[in-house]
């Protein structure tokens, strides 16, 4: 008998549109009429909501939730909230930005923020700075009201997390109930089986490394500590992103420049998306029954036009998520 994938479907504001056009109520409503049960809320979408209308980030936060409350949206989690474990600026300042995302959480009605894995090549490599931090952080999000979570994301160019095994062991030594994981096909395939810098798109012994990845999973990985799953495909580069491509960016991290570039709705074979992503899946929805929130978060070059959007991307990720389910259906059969 088929296993029947049934999970809450959202989708990432930022995958709905990036041009100055893409409003952000634009978004809500093309995710609701697609059929989505929820979005990720990108900073950068509140940010511009609230200064195209004039207000205070908190009171157009309440003014999101009411309209994502109108359309039957969840707001299922805010960020990113970026560069703060080990980070140089002084831990006071990072936790008085990290207070005041608290309080734009809660006015959304959101529980979970997003927090990726530091960037900061100036950050620190200490764990025990690095977890003490985060406890001072889970600390501000169970107090003063609504208790907020935090679901962090092991980015696969982060400097001190960047596969899913980092955020793990960080979150078993932070040993903290609000804080937990946010695991993403694109930067686990980016770590340890993709590049786009052959025209194989592969890394040598990509395969088995994520092969190995994944049975590490299966043993190791409690799925009480994954708050939440996001999905993004990615484009095969034909050219390879090396110096001259118009994507390359010297000094820059190639999978970051990948994953703004060239990300894609899961199974978009006919946009060039390859990446293995049944092989995690399987692990992940089937074998390991992850019953939760599945978000898509895509980012490619052609969202920036003004005709991707956000109606034409939310039918291309709810179409993607159906090819999804059956495949893993009849897979699991």
């Amino acid at each position: 008998m088929p296993i029947i994938v049934n999970n809450p479907i959202a989708i990432a504001t930022c995958s709905l549109g990036l041009h100055p056009s893409h409003t952000l109520r634009l978004k809500i409503q093309s995710a609701a009429n697609a059929g989505f049960g929820g979005i990720e809320l990108f900073y950068s979408d509140l940010q511009e909501h609230a200064r195209a209308h004039g207000k205070s980030l908190v009171h157009a936060a309440s003014e999101v939730q009411e309209l994502c409350n109108s359309v039957g949206l969840d707001i299922v989690t805010f960020g990113p909230f970026m560069n703060f474990e080990g980070c140089p600026s002084p831990p006071e300042n990072r936790l008085k930005e990290a207070q005041e995302w608290i309080d734009i959480a809660r006015a959304l009605g959101t529980g979970i923020i997003r927090v990726p894995s530091a960037i900061d090549d100036r950050a620190v490599e200490d764990e025990e700075v690095i977890v003490a931090e985060l406890r001072m952080l889970c600390a501000l999000g169970a107090e003063g009201g609504a208790t907020i979570s935090f679901a962090y994301e092991s980015l696969s160019y982060g400097v001190h997390a960047a596969l899913w095994e980092d955020s793990l062991r960080l979150a078993n030594l932070v040993d903290r109930s609000n804080f937990g994981l946010c695991l993403d096909t694109y930067h686990v395939c980016a770590r340890v089986w993709g590049t786009p810098q052959t025209r194989s798109g592969r890394l040598p012994g990509g395969n088995a490394a994520l092969r190995a990845s994944m049975e590490r999973f299966a043993k190791e990985c409690p799925m009480d500590k994954v708050f939440i799953v996001q999905l993004g495909d990615a484009e095969k580069m034909d050219p390879p992103i090396l110096p001259g491509h118009p994507a390359y960016q010297e000094g820059r991290d190639v999978a970051a420049t990948w994953g703004a570039y060239g990300r894609l709705f899961p199974l978009e074979h006919d946009r060039g998306a390859y990446l293995p992503m049944m092989d995690i899946l399987k692990v992940w929805l089937i074998q390991k029954g992850w019953h939760g929130w599945v978000s898509l978060e895509v980012f490619h070059r052609e969202m920036k036009e003004e005709s991707m959007g956000p109606d034409i991307l939310a039918r291309r990720g709810i179409e993607s998520w159906k090819k999804l389910r059956k495949l893993l259906a009849s897979s699991a059969s």
